[in-house]
């Protein structure tokens, strides 16, 4: 008898196969990017995405969505869905400050991402009819914390904004 996996170890597993140094230069020059000037290394991009794209399916029954967040180069205090699986973050469907040239958005980071990145360790936030969003702080082979991955359940069609 088969055993699925739930969100969290899901997410374990997944950190495994993404590489932090690949997110860390997903942005080809991050020390100059602003809003106004974001450029992607797409080979690395097109790694992360693949990686991030077979997360979601590891189990079908949950409806995973995946976004890797990057820290925003400029301020430490907000974040960027660098990489996005097969829907954009809720809080992008809910119009907030949008990066000029991807359409992603740049944003505060939620108190569970922030502490998922600052401490190194899983958080998740619970919403009222139970489901749950996932942060995994994700690491580069120097063991500095990146980003992170997010993972939330239940994102069928109407909760996120789809980009298939």
């Amino acid at each position: 008898m088969s055993r699925a996996l739930d969100t969290e170890n899901i997410g374990r597993i997944g950190l495994m196969f993404i590489d932090g140094d690949l997110l860390r230069d997903v942005l080809t020059d991050p020390l100059t990017c602003d809003e106004d000037d974001t450029d992607y290394n797409i080979p690395a991009f097109n790694k992360l995405k693949a990686v991030l794209s077979k997360i979601e399916r590891m189990n079908p029954d949950l409806y995973l969505t995946g976004t890797l967040w990057q820290w925003y180069p400029r301020n430490a205090r907000m974040a960027s869905p660098a990489v996005v699986g097969t829907s954009m973050p809720k809080a992008a469907a809910e119009g907030r400050k949008m990066d000029p040239q991807t359409g992603w958005m740049i944003t505060d980071c939620s108190p569970p991402l922030a502490a998922a990145m600052k401490n190194e360790t899983v958080t998740f936030y619970e919403y009222a009819d139970g489901r749950k969003t996932y942060f995994f702080p994700v690491m580069t082979s120097a063991g500095d914390v990146v980003g992170a991955l997010e993972l939330s359940e239940g994102g069928k069609p109407g909760l996120y904004e789809n980009i298939r």
